[in-house]
Parts: C-alpha cells; structure tokens; sequence
C-alpha cells in the first residue's frame, strides 16, 4: 500500500470522487456545505485531502490545524476500499503531517439507546487501535454534539475551541465542554 495524497481543488476529478464519498459516508445533518468546505481549504487553517493508493480512490479527510491542535473534522473512506486497512493509512499519514501537535478528533456518543450503537463501537474501537483516547468532553456544532478523541491526553481543548471559532467565523456555533 502506497499511500499519498493530493489536495481538493474545484471542477477536478478528485474533487469529484470526494463530494461524491462526502455525501455517500456522511448524513445530512452531520455534514456541512461542500462548497464552505472547499472555499474553507484555500484559507491557512484548512486542508481537504483525498487519499489515493497508487491510482485508487481510498477516502478523504478534512482537517483544520494551527500550530497547537490538528483537528480531523471529517474522515470517510471510499465504500468499495473499506475493511482493506485504508483507514488506519490515512491516519498514519495525518498523523505524520501533524508531527508534534497532538491530533484530534470526534465521534459520534457513546449513547446505548442510539440506533446506530453498534456502527458507533466499531468506529471508537477503531481509532482506539489507532491510537485515539477517548475524553469526557463534547464537540458541539450547531445541533449536533461528538465525543472528542485525542491522541495526548494534555491537548489544549480550549485552543481547539479557540481554532474553530475562528475558522468557522460565526457560520456555524461551535462549543465544547
């Protein structure tokens, strides 16, 4: 597996592939305008990556970083790709390219009496094996709330609140406790 990436840019194949598996892998309710997140990209904060194993389509990511935090906001591998170890390469390669900075993400609560109970153990036992603790705090963005996951312990939430606020500049209320 060689895996590389190269970053989302409008009207192109790749950025193609990616909307397609952003509105595949994501509900409407979690998902946010792909158009933001494009215009989002081309500001220093954001990166929209698609992931490619030689010429294969392998999954995306989008992440917002400062020089402090490295936050993962969506991650989703290519539905024909999964279970082929793709998903634990992406994140090897974030983590390579958030060097120092402790890497963070979020997942859905572990809430028993949710539908989706067992989709959501599966994804907390997964970044667990790639090497994501799972915290007491909460991620809210607009209505929706994620339990956050990180890969050190002494991660500065309240910079990770401080960089969203500032990348979503009011577009969209974000809070964390």
């Amino acid at each position: 597996m060689e895996i590389s990436f190269k970053k989302v840019r409008p009207f192109t194949t790749v950025s193609r592939q990616v909307k397609k598996l952003y509105f595949d892998a994501f509900p409407a309710n979690e998902r946010l305008p792909y158009s933001l997140l494009l215009v989002n990209s081309w500001r220093k904060q954001s990166d929209f990556y698609a992931f490619y194993d030689k010429e294969v389509f392998a999954g995306l990511a989008y992440v917002i970083a400062d020089a402090k935090n490295y936050f993962i906001l969506f991650l989703a591998v290519d539905g024909q790709n999964r279970s082929k170890g793709y998903g634990s390469a992406i994140l090897q390669k974030l983590k390579g390219e958030a060097g120092e900075r402790p890497v963070i993400l979020t997942i859905e609560p572990m809430d028993e009496s949710a539908e989706n109970i067992d989709q959501r153990r599966k994804r907390l036992a997964f970044y667990e094996r790639n090497g994501f603790i799972l915290t007491n705090h909460f991620y809210h963005e607009g209505q929706e709330s994620y339990q956050v996951m990180v890969t050190d312990e002494k991660a500065s939430l309240e910079d990770f609140e401080r960089l969203m606020k500032a990348v979503f500049l009011g577009f969209l209320k974000v809070s964390l406790d």
